[in-house]
């Protein structure tokens, strides 16, 4: 299988709360929607995670990313893939949007000190 993503993931396992955003256009009888996710992995670029909710690709969600070292941003993220193999979770391929590029820099830095942690072992 060729590789296409831009950035090299990482494995983590947290739950985070996405909020729907809604566009203008929509009628406001519509409520903001909020539920949690577990993220499977992460990358500068973008996060994957599971969900029993369902989707659409190309909608958009605030959410608030907690890294290992318990510090936080506030990100939106694209839903531009998902993947269900028949089970009630389907899994969610996320890019961020607009995420500045000291954060990126930050998961960077965090993955290099988690390769190197498992190389020592």
């Amino acid at each position: 299988m060729i590789e296409r993503r831009k950035s090299k993931r990482m494995d983590i396992s947290v739950s985070i709360k996405l909020k729907t955003i809604q566009e203008k256009a929509v009628s406001t009888d519509i409520s903001d929607k909020e539920f949690v996710v577990h993220v499977i992995n992460i990358s500068k670029d973008g996060i994957a995670f599971k969900s029993t909710e369902k989707m659409e690709l190309n909608t958009f969600y605030d959410t608030t990313i907690e890294l290992w070292n318990k510090e936080t941003f506030d990100a939106v993220i694209e839903i531009i893939r998902m993947e269900n193999l028949g089970v009630p979770e389907t899994t969610y391929g996320c890019r961020f949007i607009g995420i500045n590029a000291i954060k990126q820099y930050l998961i960077d830095v965090h993955q290099i000190i988690e390769e190197n942690s498992d190389s020592d072992k």
